[in-house]
Parts: structure tokens; sequence; C-alpha cells
């Protein structure tokens, strides 16, 4: 299912056009089309094993396509090379989904961790900003904890603060909500509404957690893998009340297969 070009390519902060990808001859994703415009939250969502977190991950450039193009503020991460592709890849943050903390730092210094790598500022200035950043994802008071002294929901705000360190606009999450009780997942959806009205984040968000694609998604991508297409686009409201495809009802108004229902 392809989404024709509308110029919108030098509005859009991630563009993402004839897309094929796969692991040797399998092919998860085909001729897949779609734009991720600047300011917006986007929600690429799906069953188990349709190819979210590949997408992800060929869209921050750690996977080369079999075909195709994805375009970062216009310009191919996937004919990038050398510091080029690596100035492109700066422009996003990434939060895996178990916040990725190396166990031997504390919050401060996980956070810290991009710019003590990637740039020459000293160690006041650095620590400085790690502390904004922990600021912003409501985490200041944490900033000595170990990470295993951390919540799930604190694991997953000190993993999206890092992901900011080094400038990134474009914030990547994969599976925010996922392992959260109901209230931190809220919670956690309301600190990314937030540095999106307050700092102009974009975000790219994959999750199959239905209440938080309600509340935080400006649009959503849903992906088949039988089919191997984005099968609905839209407004995750418009999609569940109106999509004419029965497999994108069926998930978001969180209906059993038929079989199993007869089955049981």
């Amino acid at each position: 299912m392809t989404e024709p070009s509308s110029g919108t390519t030098q509005m859009s902060a991630v563009s993402v056009r004839g897309l094929r990808m796969g692991y040797g001859s399998r092919v998860l994703l085909d001729d897949a089309s779609f734009d991720v415009a600047r300011g917006e939250i986007m929600v690429i969502l799906g069953g188990s094993g349709c190819g979210k977190s590949s997408l992800m991950k060929h869209m921050i450039g750690l996977y080369q396509p079999m075909a195709g193009d994805i375009l970062i503020d216009g310009e191919s991460i996937v004919q990038a090379r050398g510091e080029a592709k690596a100035a492109l890849q700066r422009k996003m943050g990434v939060m895996y989904q178990s916040g990725a903390l190396f166990g031997s730092l504390n919050v401060l210094e996980n956070v810290r961790f991009p710019l003590d790598q990637f740039t020459d500022l000293s160690l006041e200035q650095k620590n400085l900003t790690a502390r904004m950043l922990l600021e912003q994802v409501e985490m200041a008071y944490a900033e000595g904890l170990m990470p295993g002294e951390l919540s799930g929901g604190m694991l997953k705000r000190a993993g999206i603060a890092r992901a900011m360190a080094l400038g990134a606009d474009i914030l990547m999450l994969d599976e925010p909500s996922a392992g959260l009780d109901p209230i931190t997942a809220a919670n956690l959806d309301r600190t990314i509404l937030s540095l999106r009205e307050n700092l102009g984040f974009t975000f790219v968000v994959v999750t199959h957690e239905l209440q938080s694609i309600f509340n935080i998604a400006d649009r959503a991508i849903m992906l088949d893998p039988v089919s191997r297409s984005i099968i609905a686009r839209g407004k995750p409201s418009e999609l569940r009340d109106h999509a004419t495809d029965a497999r994108v009802r069926q998930f978001f108004n969180r209906q059993p297969d038929a079989a199993l229902e007869q089955a049981a």
C-alpha cells in the first residue's frame, strides 16, 4: 500500500519511500511509503512479528533496506556514509524497550554518557546538560540512583533523557509503555506529550498498547505480516470507528479471532 508523494518531503522529519525490508530471502514489508511530519507523534503498530521494531531500526540507519529510501530532513540515510550518516543519526534519539541503561553508571552518568563520548564539553557543562534533560522528564530527583534501583517507568524516562542528550529533535521510542502499570504508563504518555508541546519534538513510537496509542498518537500506521504491507493509516479514533479492513477493526477494538471464539 503506497502513499503517493504529495510534495511534503521538504516539510517532513522522516520520509519513507518504497521501502522493502527483510532478512535473507524473507520480506517483512514491501513497497511501504509514509511521512512523519515535523512535530508529529506517529505510532507504528501491528501484531507480533509484523516488523515494527525492524522498521524503526531501518529508519535510524541500523539496517540497510532491500529497496527504497528513507529521508531524514530530506537527506537519504540509506545512501549516506561515514560522517554524513552519523550526522543524520544524531538528529534522532532512540529509547529501547528496556531503557538500556548501563548498570555500572548512575542515572546522571547514563544521561551524560553520549556527551562524554561525542563532545568536548567540560564535565560541569555536561552535568548541567544532563540535569536539564532529567528535569524535562521529571527525573531530577533520581540523578544519583543506579539503574537497579529504578522502577520500570523511571528506566524509560531516563532512557528518553539520554536519547535527547546530543540535541536530537526526532525521538524513536520502542514499546515505551510495555511492562508498565496503567498509572505509570499514563504518566509517561503525559511526558511524551509535554516534550512535543514544550520543546517541539517529533516522535516515532513503536507500540501495541491501545490506551497509549489513543492518548498520544496524531496518526498511526498499521503493519500486516500476511500482506507485508501497511494496511491502515490515519488517526487512531478514525481507524477504530471507520476502518473498512476487518483486521484493523479487530486490532483497535481488541477483538479475539473468530476461530478462537468458536473453539471456546
